[in-house]
């Protein structure tokens, strides 16, 4: 699961108008299975782990829910030895335009780390003396160091400093 995936946009107009038609309980299960859709990385989750992820056994209730919830999931084709897998659609257009957007924010990031690594280069392949001191705390232009086992005597540093 990627760590960039605490959100996603959710838009209470069209849950309300697309579900209203549900139950509380089943509604609350629908946003437990879409949530679940969302964090899985294939954006789709089997049909075996949906009780586990409702927390209810494989019964009555959980058939009756299902029944209930069949209309706004989507089966993928795609599955490994016969077991149905779920997904919804919008979660999913939403998750791969965060994909998208990951890897695009990733590829900038990368970018923009190779071009300031080319920039250190460039000012570390220049010769001291066409280097700048202007952030140097000390006002001495001879680019000398300036400590007690110095032998630059006071006037001299006096003179430096005007």
């Amino acid at each position: 699961m990627n760590k960039d995936l605490y959100y996603y946009p959710f838009y209470p107009k069209q849950w309300a108008i697309k579900t209203n038609i549900l139950t509380l309980e089943e509604k609350g299960a629908y946003l437990e299975i879409i949530n679940a859709i969302y964090i899985n990385d294939d954006i789709a989750i089997f049909e075996k782990h949906i009780p586990n992820i409702l927390g209810i056994s494989k019964g009555k209730k959980y058939f009756k829910l299902m029944e209930s919830l069949k209309p706004f999931l989507t089966v993928v084709d795609n599955t490994e030895n016969g077991e149905l897998k779920y997904t919804q659609s919008k979660i999913k257009k939403i998750r791969l335009s965060v994909n998208k957007s990951l890897a695009q924010k990733s590829f900038a990031g990368k970018q923009s780390a190779r071009a300031r690594a080319r920039n250190r280069t460039k000012q570390g392949q220049q010769p001291l003396n066409s280097r700048t001191n202007e952030n140097l705390t000390n006002n001495n232009k001879q680019n000398t160091n300036i400590d007690r086992f110095s032998t630059i005597s006071n006037a001299d540093i006096l003179n430096n400093m005007s």
